[in-house]
Parts: C-alpha cells; sequence; structure tokens
C-alpha cells in the first residue's frame, strides 16, 4: 500500500516539477503581448503660450488639451507585430482653436515594444524609419536607460531612468527623455509679428525642445501617465523671436484612470504566472516526491 501511495506522490511530484516551468514560459509568454486590437484614447491639458496662426496674436496662459487616438490596424498586424496609427490634435479648451496636429503609422513588437520596420511607417504622411522604442516599453521593463523614437526630430534620444514611483497604488517606473533645442525647420513670419522694425518678412530657424517624463506599470510597460514640456520657437540671429507653443501637457485624471484600469489584468495575471504560480508549484512538487521517498524508504525498513 505504502509502495503505490509512494508512486502517486512521485507521479503528482513530477508532474507539479514540470508544470512550474511550462506556467513561466508557455502560459505567461501567451498573455505578455500587446493585443492586436488595441485602441486607447488619452488627453493631455495644461497651461501652454502659443501663437494663434489666424488672429496673427500670441495667447499667453491657455488652457491647451492635447487630444491622441491610437487604433491598431489589425489587418497589418500579424502574430509577432501589431501596427499602430496614431493622431493627434491640440487645441484651445476655451476658444477651441486647433493649434497644431500630427500623425504616425509604426509597427513594433509585441513583446519588446521594439520598432519593426514594416507596413509603410510614417509621420505626417511622410515615410520615417522609427528605431528603438515606439510607444510602450516591454513588459517587465528594468530599471535602465531605454533607446526611444522622438518624432518631432526624428531620431532616438534616451529614455533615461529616474525612481520608482507609486501612482494611485500602481507601482511605476519614471523615465524622462530630454531633447536639447534642435532645428527642426524654418519659418517665414512678418518682421512686425517677430517684433523687429521695418516691413517685410523674415525667415528663421524652427527649433524644438522638449522634457518627456513617463511613468510605466513595472508590469506591462505600458505607460500609465504622460507629460511633456515642450518649448517651440522661431529664432532669428540667434534671438528668440516668436514663441509657437511652450508648455507643460499632462495626462488628465481620466486618462490616467483608463490606463490603470485596462492594465489591471496583466498587473495581476503575470506576477502570478511567473513567479508566485511556478514557485509553488516546485516547493509541492519537491514535497511530494520527499514525502514518496520518505514512504518507500519506511516500507524497505518495516519489510527488512
Amino acid at each position: 500500500m505504502r509502495r503505490t501511495v509512494a508512486v502517486v506522490l512521485i507521479a503528482l511530484g513530477v508532474f507539479f516539477l514540470a508544470f512550474a516551468p511550462m506556467m513561466r514560459t508557455w502560459m505567461s509568454s501567451s498573455l505578455m503581448k500587446t493585443p492586436l486590437d488595441y485602441y486607447s484614447q488619452t488627453v493631455n491639458e495644461g497651461e501652454v503660450d502659443y501663437f494663434n496662426i489666424e488672429d496673427v496674436e500670441a495667447v499667453e496662459n491657455a488652457q491647451v488639451e492635447a487630444h491622441s487616438t491610437i487604433r491598431a490596424d489589425v489587418a497589418s498586424s500579424t502574430d509577432d507585430t501589431v501596427v499602430w496609427d496614431q493622431f493627434t490634435w491640440i487645441k484651445d479648451a476655451d476658444t477651441d482653436f486647433g493649434i497644431s496636429s500630427t500623425s504616425r503609422r509604426a509597427g513594433h513588437d509585441r513583446v519588446t515594444g521594439e520598432a519593426v520596420d514594416c507596413c509603410d511607417a510614417m509621420i505626417n504622411d511622410e515615410a520615417a524609419t522609427q528605431t528603438g522604442l515606439l510607444w510602450k516599453f516591454p513588459f517587465f521593463p528594468e530599471q535602465r536607460d531605454y533607446d526611444f523614437f522622438e518624432t518631432t526630430v526624428q531620431e532616438v534620444v534616451p529614455m533615461e531612468f529616474q525612481d520608482v514611483e507609486e501612482i494611485e497604488g500602481v507601482e511605476t517606473y519614471r523615465y524622462v527623455q530630454t531633447v536639447e533645442p534642435t532645428t527642426v525647420g524654418e519659418r517665414t513670419i512678418p518682421r512686425s509679428v517677430a517684433g523687429l522694425e521695418g516691413d517685410g518678412d523674415i525667415t528663421g530657424e524652427e527649433q524644438f525642445s522638449i522634457v518627456r517624463t513617463y511613468w510605466v506599470d513595472a508590469v506591462t510597460g505600458t505607460p500609465i501617465k504622460v507629460s511633456e514640456d515642450q518649448h517651440r520657437v522661431v529664432v532669428y540671429e540667434g534671438e528668440e523671436v516668436l514663441t509657437l507653443l511652450s508648455g507643460e501637457l499632462t495626462f488628465d485624471e481620466a486618462s490616467v484612470q483608463d490606463k490603470i484600469e485596462s492594465t489591471e489584468q496583466g498587473r495581476t495575471l503575470l506576477p502570478l504566472l511567473r513567479t508566485t504560480i511556478p514557485v509553488a508549484s516546485l516547493i509541492v512538487g519537491v514535497g511530494l516526491i520527499a514525502i514518496a521517498t520518505v514512504l518507500l524508504i519506511a516500507g524497505r525498513t518495516r519489510t527488512d
């Protein structure tokens, strides 16, 4: 009888030992992928100075909103790569004046978040090769710097790890990307708009800089909160003569809550599948085999 029980316990122990790595690798990996039907809407808000091109006047301390929509292109995506289309428009919240708009399309790895060269990638309807991380971080991001693509200067600029912070009970890693003043084009404006004497126009450099902060969920790699403090100006003969857009825009509360809710399942299940259940299975497996061994030894001793 003891021998039969011991054999059963050994079989169960082997099962639990085999189940542990399977749970960690196969089952958790199947969940560690960005959904192919991903859809997101966020709003950044803040107080901003900008230039109203229609009324030809500078507007100061305006309440501004940046609305961003991301939609996965299911038809163009694959099991390993998801393609996202993004459209962002910035408007004056009080007057509804449209300040600017941008569009973007790119494919990225569903696990790592790294750019994949495919699918007619573009920025503002112009072909653009994008590298590094594009929107989100890998699952279980590390406390280190990451290469992150910046769309305005169209080059990789490091996202530097800063600290661990909690946002409404969610553990996040704070990363900061800093783009120093960079010339991104030219602007021709009237001398009067630039505050210069005389008639006619001037052509100056359009310069852009930004400090972008991401609070990233430590499990799913999804940004829970984003803040962008940008400065876009016209520079003429070494002097800033016109502010096009300057100020900090941050996720509103609804956007933060939406990100927290959308990542809740991943934050709950993935640690269980990767750590808690595999460790418990190993302990149970070893324990069952140990009990079986004791029973076998005891049975032999009794027989002798």
